[in-house]
């Protein structure tokens, strides 16, 4: 009995196709919606959690008030310096501090001249601060060591035959300022965007390059013991209030921890990935609402059949079950197509990411749950929406259905 309601249901659809695909594409929009949105918003979290436990919970970043994470000049003249960067060093709790130099390079190689980030690090043992993320492990080559001079190591994606028009190896000369570096090591792959486009070198030839012996663009700090994070922020702040003559509340710098900022980060991101989720979830009514209205309209039109399948015995169970398969086919349909169209933008949106962002650093978040939820929720949905026409259906009178 149950195989023939199914028989019928799909061939009294496939009567109406365009009107069936219109329908169905509501469903469409509105799962694609939602699975694209959960698996890049979970994969978004994934690599942001990946990116900072590689820093680890034991590290502070200090910058300059108006700096974002040291890159770029501000117009304020605020900066940090070497000064700064030893009044850290002693504060109570920190066990090593570093103060990287970066800027923005003319880089040439290939005879194409391209504009990118040139960081300087120290190579004695206070890269201890750096070493144990992770993020400037090579692939290729060596990594840098003390006595090395004009010697650099650069990101993956500058090695690429895209960004020059000629792929970078371990050995090669480029120019940096118009100066002779020589490649030494190129970066694993699947780190920090920002590191991926970047080229690193020692942080005496840094000061040399950019002609800068005082300043530091940030300071990078490492403390002893991670659970007393929050007590050792408090006291560099004093430290450094006192060094720099400023009053609290008045600070010209910024010191955060990486707990602080993940937290910050994914309160905001979760309120906006709820938003976005509840926003695409509108179209899931709206297309819950057109299956409802394809199923009155079916019922108007099949007055008739109505009314002969129930002076022939049909129970009102049977019409509403009738019905109810159709509009669970419709929801079921659609939820299939869309979450297939969820999961193709989402792995397309995964290779674009990658593009800008590097290989391997962003990815998708797919399990089987999300993609058979999503489905079984587009049936529940179209099975909801067909009742109300179902019931009126049932409803009809045999003989007055007949007449029409």
């Amino acid at each position: 009995m149950l195989k023939d309601f199914f028989k019928l249901a799909i061939e009294n659809l496939t009567h109406r196709k365009l009107r069936s695909w219109l329908t169905v594409i509501g469903i469409v929009i509105g799962i694609a919606a939602v699975v694209a949105l959960v698996s890049l918003g979970r994969g978004l979290q994934y690599t942001v959690d990946q990116q900072f436990s590689k820093i680890g919970a034991d590290k502070i970043t200090i910058t300059p008030k108006s700096s974002v994470q040291g890159v770029g000049v501000d117009n304020t003249g605020l900066t940090l310096t070497i000064d700064d960067l030893d009044v850290v060093r002693k504060s109570a709790g920190v066990e090593e501090a570093i103060g990287p130099l970066q800027r923005t390079a003319k880089v040439e190689f290939n005879k194409k001249i391209k504009y990118t980030l040139v960081r300087g690090l120290p190579v004695d043992d206070s890269r201890m601060v750096y070493d144990s993320s992770g993020l400037y492990d090579v692939e290729y080559g060596r990594t840098l060591r003390q006595g090395d001079t004009n010697k650099v190591i650069i990101g993956p994606e500058i090695a690429k035959e895209s960004f020059f028009g000629r792929e970078i190896a371990v050995g090669d000369k480029i120019k940096i300022n118009d100066r002779s570096f020589t490649v030494v090591g190129i970066i694993k792959k699947g780190g920090n965007p920002g590191i991926s486009r970047a080229i690193i070198m020692t942080i005496d030839d840094a000061r040399n390059l950019f002609n800068n012996e005082k300043e530091v663009s940030m300071i990078m700090v490492k403390i002893y013991r991670a659970e007393e994070l929050d007590a050792v922020v408090d006291v560099i702040k004093k430290d450094l209030r006192k060094h720099r003559n400023l009053k609290e509340g008045k600070e010209d710098f910024n010191v955060e921890s990486t707990k602080k900022f993940v937290e910050s980060f994914l309160r905001i991101f979760n309120v906006i990935s709820t938003l976005l989720i509840g926003l695409a979830s509108i179209s899931l009514i709206v297309g819950g609402i057109g299956i409802a209205n394809t199923m009155y309209t079916a019922v108007l039109e099949r007055n008739r059949e109505i009314g002969i399948m129930k002076s022939v015995g049909a129970k009102n169970s049977n019409i509403i079950i009738i019905f109810l398969i159709e509009s669970a086919l419709i929801g079921l349909v659609g939820g299939i197509i869309g979450a297939l169209l969820g999961s193709g933008i989402s792995l397309l949106a995964e290779r674009l990411i990658e593009q800008f962002l590097g290989e391997g650093f962003f990815k998708v978040f797919l399990p089987w749950w999300l993609l058979l939820g999503s489905i079984v929720f587009a049936m529940i949905i179209g099975t909801i929406s067909g009742i109300l026409p179902a019931k009126q259906a049932a409803e009809l009178n045999p003989v007055d259905a007949l007449r029409k």
